[in-house]
C-alpha cells in the first residue's frame, strides 16, 4: 500500500483529484493547510487483497487476568482500516495519530473559545487570574467547571474557594516533624536550599534539642557549601557530615540512631543535567526512607517551575515528598509556584520569603497562601506579561460579542420587570434600563454583594455554625483583596455598640459590630458580630455562652480577631469610649489604634491633669486640603464636601493610673466648619497609638475620625434591617444568623447613603419609592431590598 499526495488551490479542488485517482471509498489520511493551498494525504483503502489483524496489546498488569476474559475479547482485533499491511504500518499510524491529536486539540480550542466568548464573566476571570501568574493550562481546567451565570464578584469567590480545595499542602507541623525523620532538599542551583536547610534546622532543634538532629551535606562541588552548612551547625551545636557517594551515606545513615531527624542538604543541579538521575539514586539507596522535598523559586519563570517539577518527579528516585517555595520575598507573583504545586500535586511545606535563619520561614495553610496569591503590592501591581483585555479580545476577535436576544425574549423581560417594579402601590413607570444598569453596580460593590448574597440565603433557610464562621472568614478575605486592588493602601476596622430590641422583648441586647472600610471610606465588610442579652452571649462564628464577659474583653476579643486575619495588610482600629484597659492592652501588643472620646475625658497633660474640651480652646488647628478628592464620601455632617472645611490639631498627652504604667498617646483634635459661615458643625477629639506607622498625617487621623463618626449610620440602620431580614426569612433563623444577615444589610445601606460611587444607585431607589428627599433608615432598607428583588428578576430573567 501506498500513500499519495494530492494538492490543491481548495479542499474542494485536492478531494475532487483524490476522488478521481482512488475512487470514492479513499482513505484520507491527513488534510492540511500548506502555503498556496491544501494538501491531502491519501491511500486506496482496496490496494491490500485481504487485511492483517492487528493485535492489540495487553499491559502487563493485565496479562495475569487474561485467563479469566471471555475468548471473544481476547481474539484479535480486527484492522481499524483494511488494507494497512506488516510493510508500512508505522507511517500511516504515526501520521493517524498526529491527526487525530490536532483534531483533539482543535475542538477543545473550539469549545474552550466558545466559552470565553459566550460568557463573558469566564473571559474577565481569565485575564485577572493570568495576572496572577496562573497557567492556562491549569485556569482552563478548572474554569471548564465554573458554574454559569455568577458575576464577576462571585466568580472570583469561586475561583478562590477552588484553589483553596485543590492546593495541596502539610496537614501540619506535627505530622512532618516525626523521631527517625530523613528529610533531603533537592533542586537547581541557587534556589537558597542551604540556608532553607538551616531554618529547618533551627524548628527541629527548637522542637526537639540539637542532640536530635544531625546534618548532613552531599555538595562537594561547590566552593565553601559544606563551610556555610557548618556555620548553621556550629551555631545551633548540632554535628554535621559531608559524603561524596551512596557507600559513604549509606555507612553514614547506619550510624544514627533511629530517633534522630536527619536533614541532608544536596548539590544543585540543573534540570537539565544528567546528574539530576544519579541524585536521585543517590538518595534511593542509602537503605533509610529518605523523603525529598523539592525547592521551588518563586522568583523563577512559571514555564521553568513546570520544568523543574516535571524533571524531578521523573527522575527515577523516591517519589518526591512535596515543596519549599522559597525566594517569595524576591518574586512579583506567587502564583506560578502555586500553579505548579497543583498540577504536579506537591504538598507545600513551607514558604521562605528572607535571608534570615530562622525568622524567614512560614508555615502556612491553602487559604493563607492563596491568599498571599491574591495580594497586590506596589511590586506586582502590573503584569507586563500577561495579556489585557484588549488582547484577549484581538485574539478571540469576537471576545466582545454577545448572543443576539429575540424581540420577543426582550419584550418579554421587560414586561417581568415593569411588573416587578409597578407592585407597589401607585407606583409610576421606571426605565428598565436604568434600573438594569444601576442593579448591576451592586457587583462592584464588596458591602452590597455581600449583602445580595446573604439576603439570598435567607431563601435556603438556617445555616448552621460552620457556615457562618466560614462566610467570616470570606468576608474578611475578600475585604483584604478588595483593599490591595483598589488604591487604598490602609483599612480601617470600626468598632461600634448598638443597642436592638430582639423580637418582642422588652429588655434590649447589645450588639458589638466590627465594620471595614477603606481609608477612603469605601465600605468593604461586616465580619464579625456579638450580642449579649437574654440569650447569654454569642458571636457570629461559633462561641455562645450563658455569661457575658466583660465589654473590654469583647473589644478586645473582636479586635484580635481582625489583627489575626489581615495578613501584612496595615490597619487603624477605630475605638469609641474611654477604654484605658483596652488601651493598655493593645499598646502592648503592637495595635495600632485610635479611640474617639467624649471631650469631658481627662488625661494627664504636662504638669497636670485637663480635659479634652480644655484642651481644644488652646491647640493651633490647620485646614485639611483636597477633602473631596481623599473622601470617597457624598456628604459629611448632612453637607456636601466642597462646603466644608476641616481643621486638625495635635498634642502630646498621657493616660496615669495607679498600679499601670503610663501610657504616651496623641492627641487629634478634630473640627468640622462651614466653609462659607465659618460656623462650627462639630468638634471630636480622638487619641491615637500608631508608633508602628510611619509616614502617618494629623490630616489622616483627622479624615478616619470623621468616617468614623459617619458609620454611625450602621448602627442605626441595624434594627431596622433586623425587622426586615426576619420578614424575609422562608424559616426562623438563629441569632447568630439573622445578627449576620442584619449587619451586612446594615453595612450596605450606608455605602449607599454615603459613598459618592452610589449616588446613582442611590437615585433610583428614591424613584423607587417616590421620594425626592431623603430615604429615612427604614425606607432605606427597604429600597435597597426591593432592588436586590429586582436583581433577582434580572439574573433570572
Amino acid at each position: 500500500m501506498s500513500v499519495s499526495r494530492f494538492f490543491g488551490s481548495t479542499s474542494r479542488e485536492a478531494m475532487r483529484q483524490v476522488r478521481l485517482a482512488l475512487g470514492p471509498d479513499a482513505l484520507i489520511v491527513s488534510n492540511r493547510r500548506v502555503n498556496g493551498g491544501v494538501e491531502i494525504l491519501a491511500t486506496d483503502a482496496t490496494a491490500s487483497a485481504e487485511p492483517t489483524p492487528v493485535t492489540m496489546p495487553v499491559p502487563e498488569q493485565a496479562q495475569g487476568a487474561a485467563t479469566s476474559m471471555p475468548d471473544s475479547m481476547l481474539a484479535p482485533t480486527a484492522a481499524p482500516y483494511a488494507g494497512i499491511n506488516q510493510q508500512q504500518p508505522a507511517e500511516l499510524m504515526t501520521a493517524i495519530g498526529a491527526m487525530r491529536g490536532a483534531l483533539e486539540n482543535r475542538i477543545d480550542e473550539l469549545l474552550w473559545s466558545n466559552q470565553l466568548q459566550r460568557a463573558p464573566e469566564t473571559l474577565s476571570l481569565f485575564q485577572t487570574l493570568l495576572g496572577y501568574g496562573f497557567s492556562t493550562a491549569l485556569l482552563r481546567a478548572m474554569l471548564k467547571r465554573m458554574p454559569a451565570h455568577l458575576n464577576d464578584r462571585a466568580a472570583f469567590e469561586w475561583a478562590r474557594h477552588e484553589l483553596d480545595t485543590h492546593l495541596p499542602v502539610l496537614a501540619s507541623e506535627e505530622r512532618l516533624w516525626q523521631p527517625g525523620l530523613a528529610l533531603a532538599l533537592v533542586g537547581p542551583t541557587g534556589v537558597g536550599k542551604t540556608t532553607t536547610i538551616a531554618k529547618l534546622a533551627a524548628r527541629c532543634v527548637k522542637r526537639f534539642g540539637p542532640d536530635k538532629l544531625v546534618l548532613i551535606t552531599t555538595d562537594t562541588y561547590r566552593i565553601g557549601a559544606h563551610e556555610q552548612l557548618k556555620i548553621y551547625a556550629d551555631i545551633l551545636r548540632v554535628p554535621v557530615h559531608v559524603v561524596q557517594d551512596s557507600a559513604g551515606l549509606r555507612q553514614l545513615l547506619l550510624s544514627i540512631r533511629s530517633d534522630q531527624i536527619i536533614l541532608i542538604d544536596n548539590v544543585g543541579i540543573s534540570q537539565r543535567d544528567r546528574f539530576v538521575a544519579d541524585q536521585a539514586a543517590l538518595l534511593s539507596s542509602a537503605g533509610r526512607r529518605i523523603q525529598r522535598l523539592l525547592a521551588l523559586n518563586a522568583s523563577s519563570h512559571g514555564d521553568t517551575l513546570d520544568e523543574v517539577a516535571r524533571v524531578y518527579k521523573t527522575d527515577g528516585g523516591t517519589p518526591l515528598s512535596g515543596c519549599i517555595i522559597t525566594k517569595v520575598d524576591e518574586a512579583s507573583r506567587l502564583g506560578p509556584a502555586l500553579d505548579t504545586a497543583i498540577r504536579y500535586q506537591l504538598p507545600v511545606h513551607y514558604v521562605s520569603d528572607g535571608q534570615k535563619v530562622p525568622e524567614n520561614l512560614r508555615f502556612m495553610t491553602a487559604k493563607q497562601l492563596v491568599d498571599l496569591a491574591f495580594t497586590r503590592t506596589s511590586y506586582n501591581s502590573k503584569a507586563l506579561y500577561a495579556p489585557t483585555a484588549g488582547d484577549l479580545a484581538a485574539l478571540l476577535s469576537v471576545a466582545e460579542q454577545k448572543e443576539s436576544v429575540s424581540d420577543a425574549d426582550e419584550q418579554a423581560r421587560k414586561q417581568k420587570l415593569t411588573a416587578l417594579v409597578m407592585s407597589g402601590a401607585g407606583m409610576r413607570k421606571l426605565d428598565v434600563e436604568g434600573l438594569r444598569k444601576h442593579t448591576s453596580t451592586i457587583e462592584h460593590s464588596l458591602a452590597l454583594s455581600a449583602a445580595f448574597d446573604s439576603w439570598r440565603d435567607l431563601s435556603v433557610g438556617p445555616q448552621d455554625n460552620a457556615y457562618l464562621t466560614e462566610q467570616a472568614e470570606d468576608l474578611m478575605r475578600s475585604a483584604l483583596h478588595e483593599l490591595s486592588e483598589s488604591a487604598a493602601t490602609m483599612m480601617l476596622s470600626s468598632y461600634q455598640s448598638v443597642n436592638i430590641a430582639l423580637d418582642n422583648d422588652q429588655d434590649k441586647s447589645k450588639v458589638l459590630l466590627t465594620n471595614l472600610c477603606t481609608e477612603r471610606g469605601e465600605a468593604l465588610a461586616a465580619p464579625l458580630q456579638q450580642i449579649a442579652g437574654p440569650m447569654g452571649w454569642l458571636n457570629t462564628v461559633g462561641e455562645h455562652v450563658l455569661q457575658e464577659p466583660q465589654w473590654s474583653d469583647q473589644l478586645l476579643q473582636a479586635v484580635r480577631w481582625v489583627e489575626q486575619r489581615r495578613n501584612a495588610t496595615p490597619i487603624m482600629h477605630m475605638l469609641e469610649g474611654f477604654t484605658p484597659a483596652v488601651w493598655q492592652a493593645l499598646a502592648a501588643e503592637g495595635t495600632a489604634f485610635m479611640a474617639s472620646v467624649p471631650l469631658g475625658s481627662r488625661f494627664w497633660h504636662e504638669n497636670g491633669t485637663t480635659s479634652a474640651a480644655a484642651r481644644i480652646k488652646q491647640m493651633q488647628f490647620h485646614a485639611v486640603s483636597d477633602l473631596s478628592r481623599k473622601l470617597q464620601l457624598q456628604q459629611l455632617a448632612g453637607q456636601a464636601i466642597p462646603s466644608l472645611t476641616l481643621w486638625v490639631a495635635k498634642e502630646r498627652v498621657s493616660i496615669r493610673q495607679r498600679g499601670v504604667a503610663e501610657l504616651p498617646l496623641d492627641l487629634i483634635a478634630v473640627r468640622l466648619t462651614d466653609r462659607y459661615s465659618g460656623a462650627v458643625l462639630r468638634d471630636s477629639v480622638v487619641l491615637l497609638h500608631a508608633s508602628e506607622f510611619t509616614g502617618l498625617s494629623d490630616a489622616d487621623v483627622a479624615m478616619w475620625a470623621v468616617l468614623q463618626h459617619e458609620q454611625r449610620l450602621v448602627g442605626r440602620l441595624l434594627a431596622p434591617a433586623w425587622r426586615a431580614v426576619q420578614e424575609d426569612a422562608a424559616q426562623e433563623l438563629s441569632v447568630a444568623q439573622q445578627l449576620r444577615a442584619s449587619a451586612l444589610l446594615a453595612l450596605a445601606g450606608s455605602d449607599v447613603r454615603y459613598s459618592s460611587q452610589q449616588q446613582g444607585l442611590y437615585g433610583q431607589l428614591q424613584a423607587l419609592l417616590q421620594q425626592r428627599s431623603a430615604l429615612t433608615a427604614p425606607k432605606l432598607i427597604e429600597a435597597i431590598l426591593r432592588c436586590f428583588a429586582l436583581k433577582e428578576a434580572l439574573q433570572e430573567a
